[in-house]
C-alpha cells in the first residue's frame, strides 16, 4: 500500500517537474519520474552538506566548512551556494584568483540550482498534502470507533485525535507559506554581483567591478555596501558630484561611511565648482 501511495505522489509530481524545467521527455513516463525522483533526492544530501559547510563558515570554522562543501559539490557539482561560500572563504583568506574562479561558477549554475531548489520545495508541499489526507483519513476511522469503545478506550481516542489535530495544524501553517515560484527565484542575487565586485576591486579591474556594484543595486536597491564602493571607484575617477551621490545612498542604506572620506569628497567638490 504504502508502494503504491509513493508512486500515486510521484506521477503528481512529473507534471510540476516538467512545467518548471521546461524539459522533454526522454524516456518514458514512469522512468521519467523516477529518474528526477533520484535527482532531487541527490539534491536534498547535497543541501544538507551545504548547510553544515554554511554554519561551519559562519563560524569562523573555514577547514571544516571546505570540507563539508566540497562534500556537497561532490554530490551535487552544480550547487551555486556551495561555490559562493567557497568563494567568500577563498577571499577572506587572500586566495583572490581562486575566489573568483567560484564565484564564477555560482553565477554560472545559479538558475539550474534554483529550479531544482523550487521544484523540491513543491515536492515537500505535495508530500505534505498527502500526509494530510492520511491524517484526516485516521482521524475519521477513530471517530467512528468512539461510540462502541468503553471509557478507557475512548480516553486514549481521544487524545490521539487531539494528537492528530495538533500534527494537522501545523501542516495547515506550513500549507499557508507562499508556494516559491522558480521565475521570481532566477535572478542572481544581487550579493553574488557585490562579492564579484570585490574581487575585481581587488585585482585592480576597476571598470569591471563598477559594471558589478552597479549590477548589485539594480537588481536590490537597498545594497548600502555596493553603494559606498561604487562612491570610492567615481572618486577614483574624479566624479566627485557621482562620488557624493553614491555616498549619501549608502548613508541611506545603512553602510557604514568614513566620515573623513566624506568630507574629502565635500571638499574636492567645492574646489572643482570654484
Amino acid at each position: 500500500m504504502r508502494k503504491k501511495n509513493k508512486n500515486k505522489n510521484l506521477t503528481i509530481q512529473v507534471a510540476t517537474f516538467i512545467f518548471l524545467l521546461g524539459t522533454t521527455l526522454i524516456f518514458g513516463q514512469e522512468d521519467y519520474t523516477r529518474v528526477e525522483y533520484k535527482l532531487l533526492q541527490r539534491y536534498k544530501i547535497a543541501d544538507s552538506f551545504f548547510k553544515k559547510g554554511n554554519k561551519y563558515f559562519l563560524d569562523g570554522n573555514y577547514k571544516r566548512a571546505e570540507k563539508e562543501l566540497k562534500k556537497c559539490l561532490k554530490k551535487m557539482p552544480e550547487h551555486a551556494d556551495a561555490f559562493f561560500c567557497l568563494s567568500l572563504i577563498s577571499y577572506d583568506q587572500g586566495d583572490i584568483e581562486k575566489s573568483w574562479g567560484y564565484i564564477e561558477k555560482a553565477k554560472e549554475n545559479y538558475k539550474y540550482i534554483i529550479k531544482l531548489k523550487t521544484n523540491a520545495e513543491q515536492m515537500r508541499i505535495i508530500q505534505l498534502q498527502d500526509r494530510k489526507t492520511k491524517l484526516q483519513e485516521t482521524q475519521e476511522t477513530l471517530k467512528q470507533r468512539l461510540p462502541n469503545a468503553d471509557y478507557t478506550q475512548q480516553s486514549k481516542i481521544q487524545v490521539e485525535i487531539r494528537r492528530i489535530d495538533g500534527v494537522i495544524d501545523y501542516i495547515d501553517a506550513e500549507l499557508r507559506r507562499p508556494m516559491p515560484t522558480a521565475q521570481k527565484g532566477e535572478e542572481i542575487p544581487a550579493d553574488y554581483f557585490y562579492r564579484h565586485g570585490n574581487i575585481f576591486f581587488k585585482l585592480k579591474r576597476y571598470q569591471e567591478a563598477r559594471e558589478q556594484y552597479h549590477e548589485a543595486v539594480r537588481i536590490y536597491p537597498e545594497h548600502g555596501d555596493a553603494y559606498n564602493n561604487l562612491a570610492n571607484l567615481y572618486y577614483m575617477d574624479k566624479q566627485y558630484q557621482k562620488t557624493l551621490d553614491y555616498l549619501n545612498l549608502a548613508e541611506k542604506y545603512g553602510a557604514e561611511i568614513h566620515p573623513e572620506f566624506k568630507k574629502a569628497v565635500l571638499e574636492s567638490l567645492k574646489k572643482k565648482l570654484y
